[in-house]
């Protein structure tokens, strides 16, 4: 592994370098700073790994992968964009990466791995690029400051605890091509007030809204197949579940009988007529 030099709190790294090695910077908390020479195309396991001090990094164009654990518990970390060359975020990448308010994720990046931005707990807004098919598991888990996050149309799962703890979480617009909202995705988002359910999910996993002490409205579609238990526990405010009309006696045998009562029929939808 090649040995790079700090000076001043500054990483001098070699022009003709073509990849940050496994664990290169691992645990050097007087790094503050550091610029990646255009010859890099990898940045490997734990390159960073607790870098405490590291406030800003600029991460070049001929990057293409961003290894697990790679920025991992770097406290003092602020912002970063990733380029256009990135096509995978490991898992773990930027975990406990607490000062980190916000990034930029390019749709090249097509894979981003589990709990990859789990605990950024300044990270208040992400956009997931449309790129990007499933949230692995818990990727934000523990995001307490995500405020908003956009969902892009071609995803298809979200994965256990993939929101978990997000506190501070107010509204998400879940697309029409999810399929399967997996157990925990959304437990303990204390803030969440209401979800809409698109008619494309079959399947919603226990404890899925579980602690979801501000929802009070939950609108379900035509038919989810499967209903995991104790998907909405301690949900001490929901007050409605809309379903579509003549779905009532469905979502019955479905749900717990003790939201039964809670279980509304919506109007159904009034035909358009075409003029001829």
């Amino acid at each position: 592994m090649a040995q790079f030099e700090i000076k001043n709190g500054v990483a001098i790294i070699p022009d003709e370098t073509t990849e940050i090695g496994c664990s290169a910077f691992k645990g050097c908390t007087s790094l503050k700073s550091i610029t990646i020479p255009n010859s890099v195309t990898d940045i490997g396991e734990d390159a960073f790994e607790r870098c405490t001090s590291l406030e800003s990094i600029t991460i070049p164009e001929s990057v293409t992968h961003i290894g697990n654990y790679a920025f991992c518990e770097c406290t003092s970390l602020e912002s970063i964009t990733i380029p256009n060359s990135v096509t995978e975020i490991g898992h773990w990448a930027f975990y406990g990466c607490t000062s980190l308010k916000s990034i930029t994720i390019p749709d090249s990046v097509t894979y981003i791995e589990y709990r990859a931005f789990s605990s950024c707990t300044s990270l208040k807004s992400i956009t997931i690029p449309e790129s990007v098919t499933e949230i692995e598991e818990g990727t934000f888990y523990g995001c307490t400051s995500l405020e908003s996050i956009i969902i892009p149309n071609l995803v298809t799962k979200i994965e256990w605890g993939a929101f978990k703890g997000c506190t501070s979480l107010k509204s998400i617009t879940i697309p029409e091509s999810v399929t399967k909202i997996g157990r925990e995705a959304f437990r303990d988002c204390t803030s969440l007030e209401s979800v809409v359910i698109p008619k494309g999910v079959k399947k919603i996993g226990a404890l899925a809204f579980a602690g979801c002490t501000s929802l009070t409205t939950l609108t379900l579609p035509i038919g989810v197949n499967k209903i995991e238990e104790r998907v909405f526990d301690e949900c001490s405010a929901l007050a409605a579940i809309n379903v579509p009309a003549g779905k009532a006696d469905y979502y019955k045998k479905r749900l717990p009988r003790c939201l039964h009562d809670k279980i509304v029929e919506l109007a159904p939808e009034k035909k358009t007529k075409t003029k001829k």
